[in-house]
C-alpha cells in the first residue's frame, strides 16, 4: 500500500511517503523552495517523494491531509459558498452544503464531527484527517510500544489545543481535549512576541533566555492570573491576548498583559535582567501546565508507564529535559518532528495502520528520511562548477585534526535530517573545547544571539561520564537538555550554557556511524568524544538539502571547509 500524506498552508509545509507501513521518504517543503518555516504547497517535496520510490502520482493507493476541513464547514458563513465564481467550485461547494445539512447545530448537541473526510476521483482517493489524531500517530507509531499514554499539545488544530489519550492494541484512542482558544503554545507564543522575537518560530529563543533565570522572581506570581488550572485541562484568561484575533490585531498579547508585566520589549532593543526573569517565568509556568495535563493524561491512561509526547510544545527540549529526571513515566519517546513538520508522518502512518490489520511497525532509529547524494553525484556536482576539491585518504583523520586546530566545518553527508535538529548529515561541526568556537559559529556563519547555545554530539558509550544522564540512556534527536557534569564544564565550555546544561545527541557507530567515526577520530586526538553541532544554514534559512545549498551557504559565509561525502573544498 502506498499512500501520500501533503501537509499545506500553516506553520510549515511537508510531505512523506509510506509503503507497506514503513516510512521511506519525507521532507519539508522549506528545504526544497528556500524558504525558512515555508507553507507553500508542497507540491515539491511530494513530487521528490515519488521520485526518490520510482513513483507516479496514479501508482498511489491514497492521498491523505493532516487537517479535516469538516470542522470547519459546519459552521461556515453562507457567504463562502453562496455562489459560484466558476464551475470548478462545486468540488468544494457542494460538499460544504451537505456537510452543513448534515451538521446542522441544531443537530450537533450529542454528535461529534467525523474523524476523516474522504473524496475520490478517478482511482486517487484523498483522506482528510484530524489533525491532533495526525500529530498523535506521529510519535506513537514510531515508538517502540505497544502501550502507552499519549499527550499532544500545540497552537492549535481544527478546534482543539491539546490531545490527551492512549494507544493500546494498535489503537489510539483520545480521552479527553482542551479546545482553541485555550492554548499552551499560543499562550508561549504570546510571551515570545511580547519579548521581541517571532511567535510559532522564537520560542527556543526565550527557552534559551531562560537559564539566565532559574530561580523564581516576581513575575512567577503575576503569571498565576494568567492561567487557571482545571479538573480536566485549563484555561487562559483571554483579556490579556489577542493571540486568537490572527488577522486583525498586530500583536498576541493586549494593553492589560503590558499593565500587568511592564512594556513589551521592541524587536532589536538590549535584553535587560527584566526581561529574562519574564522568560524564566514564562517556562516554569509552561512546565507547571504540561506537567498538570500529564497527570490527567495518566489518570485516565493504560497503566502501562509509557508516554509519547507530541506536537510543537514537545519541542521544548528544557521540559523535556526535566520531565526525564521526574518519576510520572518510566519510558518517555517524543520524535525528532513533534511540531507541525510531522503531521503529514503521521497521518499517513495512522491511515496504514487503520486499513491494513495487524501490519509491521517499524520503530524509528534515525531521521534520515531526506534526499541523499552518493559520491559519484557529488563529483559531477563539483566538476560541473569547476570546483577545486580533493580526497584525503581517511576523511575522518583530516576533518578531526581540522576541528582540533580551531577550523570551523561544513559536514554534509548521506540523506538529509527531518525536523529542526541538525543530527550529523547536515551540521556545522567545531571544536567543544574551544571556549571561542561558540562566538566563531556565530560570527562567521550563524549570525544569531549570543544567549542561545549550541548543542553537543557525544560518543553514546561516553555520554554518561560527561553527562548527568542515566548510562542506557539514548538522546538520538536532541529532544532534551541535561546537564553537563562538574569536572567536564570546563572541558567542553563551547557547549556548556550559563546554566550548565546542554541540549544533548548522542552518536551510535550502528545508526550514524559516518559522523560516529569522525567524533571517535577527534576523541583519539584530543581526549574529548564531542564535537559543537549545529544545523548547516544560515540564519532566516532552512538546513541545506543539496550539493548546491551546501556550496552556496559554504560560499557565503565564514565556514573553512566544507566536507561533501568523502570530498574536501577548502577555502
Amino acid at each position: 500500500m502506498k499512500i501520500l500524506s501533503m501537509y499545506p498552508w500553516t506553520h510549515i509545509s511537508s510531505s512523506s511517503l509510506v509503503i507497506n507501513g514503513k516510512l521511506v521518504a519525507s521532507s519539508p517543503e522549506e528545504r526544497f523552495n528556500r524558504e525558512k518555516l515555508s507553507t507553500a504547497f508542497p507540491i515539491l517535496s511530494a513530487n521528490w517523494c515519488l521520485k526518490s520510490q520510482n513513483l507516479k502520482w496514479e501508482d498511489l493507493d491514497y492521498i491523505v491531509i493532516p487537517w479535516n476541513p469538516l470542522h470547519h464547514i459546519n459552521t461556515a458563513s453562507l457567504r463562502w459558498v453562496s455562489s459560484m465564481r466558476w464551475r470548478g467550485e462545486m468540488l468544494s461547494h457542494i460538499p460544504t452544503w451537505i456537510s452543513r445539512s448534515l451538521n446542522d447545530e441544531s443537530k450537533l448537541k450529542n454528535k461529534k464531527v467525523p474523524e476523516e473526510m474522504s473524496v475520490q476521483f478517478g482511482k486517487t482517493k484523498l483522506i482528510y484527517l484530524n489533525h491532533h489524531l495526525s500529530h498523535a500517530a506521529s510519535a506513537i507509531y514510531a515508538s517502540p510500544f505497544k502501550r502507552a499514554d499519549i499527550l499532544s499539545i500545540d497552537g492549535r488544530g481544527e478546534t482543539e489545543t491539546t490531545f490527551i489519550g492512549q494507544f493500546d492494541k494498535n489503537k489510539i484512542t483520545q480521552n479527553k481535549n482542551v479546545d482553541y482558544p485555550h492554548s499552551v503554545g499560543l499562550f508561549y507564543g504570546a510571551i515570545t512576541d511580547f519579548l521581541g522575537f517571532r511567535p510559532d518560530s522564537d520560542e527556543w529563543k526565550v527557552m534559551a533566555l531562560y537559564s539566565y533565570a532559574k530561580k523564581i522572581n516576581q513575575y512567577d506570581k503575576k503569571f498565576e492570573k494568567l492561567v487557571r488550572f482545571k479538573k480536566d485541562g485549563f484555561e487562559i484568561d483571554l483579556t490579556y491576548f489577542h493571540y486568537f484575533l490572527f488577522d486583525a490585531k498586530p500583536r498576541f498579547f493586549t494593553k492589560k498583559l503590558e499593565e500587568l508585566l511592564g512594556p513589551s520589549r521592541s524587536k532589536g532593543s538590549n535584553i535587560t535582567k527584566r526581561h529574562y526573569e519574564i522568560a524564566g517565568a514564562m517556562q516554569r509556568t509552561f512546565e507547571k501546565l504540561v506537567l498538570h495535563l500529564l497527570s490527567i493524561t495518566k489518570k485516565c491512561g493504560t497503566n502501562s508507564g509509557n508516554l509519547v509526547l507530541a506536537g510543537g510544545a514537545a519541542m521544548n527540549c528544557v521540559f523535556n529535559g526535566h520531565l526525564q529526571n521526574k518519576s510520572l513515566y518510566k519510558n518517555i519517546f517524543i520524535p525528532p518532528w513533534p511540531d507541525d513538520s510531522g503531521v503529514s508522518i503521521g497521518a499517513a502512518l495512522y491511515l496504514n495502520n487503520k486499513l491494513k490489520k495487524n501490519c509491521k511497525r517499524y520503530p524509528l532509529r534515525h531521521s534520515f528520511f531526506g534526499p541523499g547524494f552518493s559520491d559519484k553525484e557529488i563529483k559531477t556536482t563539483l566538476d560541473k562548477y569547476k570546483l577545486n576539491h580533493f580526497k584525503p585518504k581517511n576523511i575522518y583523520k583530516y576533518v578531526a585534526n581540522e576541528i582540533a586546530n580551531k577550523k570551523l566545518v561544513g559536514w554534509f553527508q548521506d540523506k538529509m535530517e527531518i525536523g529542526h535538529r541538525a543530527l550529523g548529515h547536515r551540521s556545522i561541526l567545531a571544536d567543544p573545547r574551544n571556549k571561542f568556537s561558540k562566538d566563531l559559529v556565530n560570527h562567521a556563519v550563524k549570525y544569531r544571539e549570543s544567549f542561545r547555545p549550541f548543542g553537543p554530539s557525544v560518543l553514546e558509550e561516553h555520554s554518561s561520564d560527561i553527562f548527568s544522564m542515566k548510562k542506557d540512556l539514548k538522546i538520538e534527536f536532541m529532544e532534551k537538555i541535561t546537564y553537563v557534569k562538574e569536572d567536564w564544564v570546563n572541558k567542553i565550555p563551547a557547549v556548556t550554557h550559563v546554566d550548565n546544561s546542554a541540549r544533548v545527541h548522542t552518536v551510535s557507530k550502528k545508526i550514524n556511524p559516518k559522523f560516529y567515526n569522525l567524533i571517535n577520530e577527534f576523541y583519539q586526538l584530543t581526549g574529548v568524544p564531542v564535537l559543537l553541532n549545529t544545523s548547516f544554514n544560515l540564519n532566516g534559512e532552512p538546513i541545506v538539502c543539496t550539493v548546491e545549498d551546501a556550496i552556496r551557504t559554504f560560499n557565503c559565509c565564514g565556514l573553512d571547509l566544507l566536507i561533501l561525502g568523502n570530498f574536501v573544498i577548502k577555502k
